[in-house]
């Protein structure tokens, strides 16, 4: 009988950990725009790395208009744990037009990390390294910009109805600008962050985000080695697009070994594993 009760006494103590903690579940969003152009190969090794480096228990994939191409069509076949659901497209933030695709893609990031908690990662991104040490957290976040105190929400960690969450979310309506940028999704956490530093764990910057935007050559051409405290490199396809398309199967990754983003690929990705 008392070995009994400790079994049951450790599943509650298991199971109340669990509950503290960020769930390892993966939120992806693509497909918010008509599909002219098939699903990158790039696109394809941001969530299959995500989901071999991370082992997480559910990868929620959200789109509007369902992508297609070669490797949609493996991704689905290679990622058992994977969860299609359509959105459908946010028009306004509180009264104010959504004019931008990007600012429709941050509303839904909110709202459904909110709702459920987890780690959101952009399209454009590659895993290195596994984020299971930050789960603790209650909000994790990372420095696009530290000096000017600029937090990018291209990767987010949070647990479900988190605290610094509903306050980025009361301040969302009134921070949105329709014809901006990143006033809401950019800014604003950094503002809130320095008001209360204790609702977000807050990430140096070459944690998600370096090499930066401008310097797509660093991941692409030039050789680099793997930084010490990277765990998931976001690609910047804004201004690194013109490369993704060119990485069209794990030939380029075999024939640029120098190049950061080919190294952080076959780290984890051999060739058998596409």
């Amino acid at each position: 009988m008392i070995i009994i009760f400790l079994i049951i006494l450790l599943l509650l103590l298991i199971l109340i950990y669990n509950k503290q903690k960020i769930p390892n579940h993966i939120h992806f969003i693509f497909g918010l725009k008509k599909q002219n152009e098939d699903f990158l190969f790039t696109y394809y090794l941001s969530v299959l790395s995500a989901y071999i480096v991370n082992k997480p228990e559910k990868i929620y994939f959200y789109y509007h208009y369902l992508p297609k191409g070669k490797w949609w069509d493996r991704m689905k076949e290679k990622i058992p744990i994977l969860i299609l659901e359509k959105v459908e497209l946010p028009t306004h933030i509180g009264n104010k037009v959504i004019k931008h695709y990007a600012h429709k893609s941050d509303k839904i990031r909110m709202e459904k990390l909110y709702e459920r908690g987890g780690i959101y990662m952009d399209i454009d991104t590659i895993s290195l390294r596994p984020y299971h040490g930050l789960l603790k957290y209650n909000t994790v976040l990372g420095y696009e910009i530290k000096k000017d105190n600029l937090i990018c929400n291209a990767i987010m960690l949070t647990k479900k109805k988190s605290a610094f969450f509903k306050l980025w979310l009361d301040n969302y309506i009134v921070n949105f600008n329709p014809e901006g940028w990143g006033e809401a999704s950019i800014y604003l956490p950094g503002k809130l962050h320095k008001e209360y530093p204790h609702l977000a764990h807050v990430l140096e910057e070459d944690v998600f985000f370096r090499p930066y935007a401008y310097n797509g050559k660093d991941i692409f051409e030039n050789n680099k080695s793997l930084p010490p405290n990277l765990i998931t490199l976001h690609l910047w396809e804004s201004f690194t697009k013109d490369y993704m398309k060119q990485i069209k199967d794990y030939k380029w990754i075999l024939k640029n070994k120098h190049t950061l983003y080919s190294k952080i690929v076959s780290l984890n990705i051999k060739e058998c594993d596409i």
